[in-house]
């Protein structure tokens, strides 16, 4: 997720100090810089629509288990009559309320609620679902195993084999806070999750995690900020060449930055810095000359990095109300150099839970915006995949206030 949205989830669910600071201070930094007038940068283009490989997104309604809070942030597609969707819900907004892990998955015709755990006596998050295979697929986020506000969370991964979902047991090296963001695999002995951990200062460090078919163990990860680390996403080209994205900050007074970060098959190291004050959130591969970052510069204008097996350039993205709106892309999947998608949400600065659901297409060509459906208020995109063979599916939420919020689920064909 990126600041902004990190900033809504931080306040929603009541997340740790830490977590919360740094988001509201990149969330108020945007905003001075949008009501001082700051026009869009020229990597930011309206974008007139082009024809995508799927010319139209269409809403498709999965349960809402819970009165009050229903969110959706992860999407693993198996093919058209086999995808699953991972996030969390709560029966009510108000201090104190444990949030439930939350797994949905699709059968062809309808989206149904899969029973899943919820180790702690606190609040269970789902953030990130990854697919081996129907029988083997793998779920990440965190829980707590305490109760209230700001409690301490610990590392989760759930498993399912075909039956049920399991908790596998995972190392959280934080004595405070333990988050994963993100899991992908390479193969069934080779899946790797992504977050951040911190002690008692307070302080995010960069999480790295693999399996190796038979435990989950801790990677040393880099750490470029002074203050914060935190990652999310990965991209898979090969066993020795993955991507992930992470966002640092070196002084609680200062917005934070981004790089993004490689594995080489040996070891992870910084590979390139992304543009000063950007918010990248995720990243995604079709080949190793086809690699797309995606999330946020310090003006609230979207953002697109593309690496074409040499180096890193951004590419223009259209924007909503460009230097009224926050635009922020939040997922991307590519399935060849000329077809990718990217989902977001343009927020409004001054109401982090005001907001309108973004989807764009990639045509091999430029980036253009696809006509959205209307869900209802205050909609958002955290997740989105597609494959060769299967059009993109994304997944998210929408509501009229910060009080109600139902899932969302868009496919595009």
């Amino acid at each position: 997720m990126t600041r902004i949205q990190h900033a809504v989830r931080c306040l929603r669910q009541r997340r740790g100090v830490a977590h919360l600071s740094t988001a509201l201070l990149a969330a108020g930094a945007l905003a001075g810089s949008l009501a001082g007038g700051d026009g869009p940068a020229t990597a930011s283009a309206a974008g007139a629509a082009a024809a995508p490989a799927c010319p139209r997104w269409s809403v498709v309604r999965p349960p809402n288990p819970a009165l009050a809070l229903n969110d959706l942030f992860g999407v693993a597609v198996l093919s058209g009559r086999n995808i699953w969707a991972v996030g969390d819900d709560a029966a009510a907004n108000n201090a104190g309320a444990p949030y439930k892990s939350l797994i949905e998955h699709w059968n062809g015709k309808t989206w149904k609620q899969v029973p899943s755990p919820n180790p702690g006596i606190g609040s269970t998050y789902l953030t990130s679902v990854t697919a081996v295979s129907p029988s083997n697929i793998w779920a990440a986020g965190d829980y707590s195993t305490q109760s209230g506000d700001f409690a301490s969370n610990k590392t989760l991964v759930l498993h399912w084999n075909g039956r049920t979902w399991k908790q596998v047991k995972t190392p959280s090296p934080g004595s405070f806070a333990n988050d994963l963001n993100t899991v992908r695999q390479v193969s069934a002995n080779n899946i790797w999750a992504v977050g951040d951990d911190a002690g008692s200062n307070f302080h995010d460090r960069s999480l790295i995690m693999h399996w190796n078919g038979r435990a989950w163990t801790t990677v040393r990860s880099p750490n470029p900020g002074k203050l914060n680390d935190s990652l999310s996403g990965i991209a898979v080209v090969s066993a020795k060449s993955i991507w992930t994205t992470e966002g640092y900050s070196n002084s609680s007074s200062t917005p934070g930055t981004s790089a993004i970060v490689h594995w080489n098959g040996r070891n992870w190291s910084k590979a390139a810095a992304a543009p000063s004050g950007s918010d990248l959130s995720d990243v995604t591969a079709s080949s190793t000359s086809n690699v797309w970052a995606v999330g946020g510069d310090k003006k609230g204008l979207s953002m697109a990095l593309h690496w074409n097996g040499r180096a890193w350039k951004r590419v223009p993205t259209p924007n909503i109300q460009p230097g009224k709106l926050i635009n922020s892309l939040e997922s991307v999947t590519a399935v060849s150099p000329t077809s990718a998608w990217a989902v977001g949400v343009a927020q409004n600065v001054f109401s982090v839970f005001e907001g309108t659901a973004v989807e764009m297409h990639w045509n091999g060509r430029n980036w253009s915006m696809m006509k959205s459906p209307a869900p209802g208020a205050n909609s958002a995109l955290f997740g989105i995949q597609a494959t060769s063979a299967v059009s993109p599916w994304a997944v998210g939420e929408y509501g009229s206030s910060n009080t109600v919020q139902r899932t969302l689920v868009f496919r595009c064909r």
